[in-house]
């Protein structure tokens, strides 16, 4: 079956297979192609008189065994046959003789390979390949499907060699997205295409945190925040984007029928929250949740003034590094000195103020700010000099001004 497949391609020389080769398929490829050539090889001889001259032999091809049972062919040119002339009988063949040794001979073109001639014919003169390449690479693949044929095999596919023999340059994985940040390539008007669970931070309805002007407010009356605050603990977290306090404790507030149990705050630099065009310096987020997984935040604002005992607190153990966290004390932390005298409040429902921007989050802006010392700012300001989310769209939501 070889001796058919390589009935195209001549006869075949043998190179020795390279170091770590397939010794069995190479015995079984070298009897298979010495069958091959003692089937193509004949004995020349000079045609009778009256006879057409032979065609060309057929080019020879070297087949290398490397690694793994991998065939590397290279074609060879032929080499002209060479028989002994018979003597002229006679004077007038002897003349003729010479005459035909005076005249230069024609070569014939080859008839062997007639589908290579048609490949390098029909390529374009745009890929400037040689004829010696394309009968190369075309000598190549018959012998590679004729090896599949013979050893059983899969038929490999006829893929084209590169141009310049180097290998296919490896795709490179995508880079991830850079994380979510408060500026830069992954500030607040991307966080929407870093990632598909952040959607909601470029198509919500529903954002935080928003411009509040009193004059649009529905204003009445409202139940009293009931705030259950008593001496925790808990560990204070650098991020990378701000400060966070994880605290352990019975901290409840009473809310729209509901128990919120307090679970974090964190800190903003400058406050995200905006009321009748005026800004804070800083603001506090306390973040309730209740036994339905909801979640009710409170923002407490911050302007520059007397010095925040409670802030101090905080500051004694603020983790240095980016991904460090440190423990409080027992009882470390009153959060009932953080709340201002009147506890008057705005009132709507938004969304997280960081991605993923989920929606539905019950918000309680307290009205009056609470002071902190212009050290105590400086020292955030130093660490996060903006770590505030734009103000979002009010797009229709109501807003109450609980009296």
């Amino acid at each position: 079956m070889l001796g058919g497949a390589l009935a195209s391609v001549g006869p075949v020389a043998w190179a020795q297979p390279t170091q770590g080769g397939n010794e069995r398929m190479s015995q079984q490829l070298r009897e298979a192609i010495e069958r091959a050539n003692s089937q193509r090889t004949a004995p020349t001889k000079r045609p009778a008189k009256g006879e057409p001259p032979p065609a060309a032999p057929t080019p020879s091809v070297t087949v290398n065994v490397g690694q793994g049972g991998a065939l590397r062919v290279v074609p060879t040119p032929p080499t002209a046959p060479s028989a002994p002339r018979a003597a002229a009988s006679t004077p007038a063949r002897k003349a003729q003789a010479t005459a035909q040794d005076e005249v230069p001979p024609q070569r014939t073109a080859p008839a062997a390979a007639p589908a290579l001639a048609r490949t390098a014919s029909a390529a374009p003169s745009a890929t400037a390949r040689t004829p010696a390449r394309a009968s190369e690479e075309q000598v190549q693949r018959q012998y590679e499907r004729a090896r599949a044929i013979a050893l059983g095999l899969p038929i490999p596919v006829q893929a084209r060699l590169p141009r310049d023999g180097a290998l296919p340059e490896e795709r490179k994985p995508a880079a991830p997205p850079p994380p979510w940040s408060y500026s830069g390539p992954g500030g607040p008007q991307a966080w929407a295409r870093l990632q598909p669970e952040y959607q909601l931070c470029g198509s919500g309805q529903r954002q935080s945190p928003i411009h509040i002007e009193e004059s649009a407010a529905l204003q009445g009356p409202n139940e009293a925040l009931g705030f259950d605050y008593r001496p925790s603990t808990g560990t204070v977290v650098h991020d990378g984007r701000t400060i966070r306090v994880e605290v352990q404790g019975e901290n409840v507030l009473q809310v729209r029928g509901s128990s919120w149990r307090l679970e974090s705050f964190d800190f903003q630099h400058p406050a995200g929250e905006v009321i009748n065009h005026g800004g804070f310096a800083m603001g506090v987020h306390l973040v309730h949740r209740n036994a339905q997984g909801q979640t009710a935040i409170v923002a407490v604002l911050l302007q520059p003034g007397e010095e925040n005992p409670f802030i101090d607190r905080v500051w004694t153990y603020i983790p240095l590094d980016a991904g460090d966290m440190v423990r409080m004390p027992l009882a470390w932390l009153d959060l009932s000195t953080l709340l201002p005298k009147d506890q008057r409040y705005y009132q709507f429902f938004g969304s997280l103020t960081q991605p993923p921007c989920t929606e539905g989050v019950l918000w309680m802006v307290l009205k009056q700010p609470v002071t902190l010392s212009a050290d105590q700012l400086r020292l955030f300001a130093q660490m996060f000099p903006a770590n505030a989310r734009p103000v979002q769209a009010l797009n229709g939501r109501i807003v109450r001004d609980a009296q």
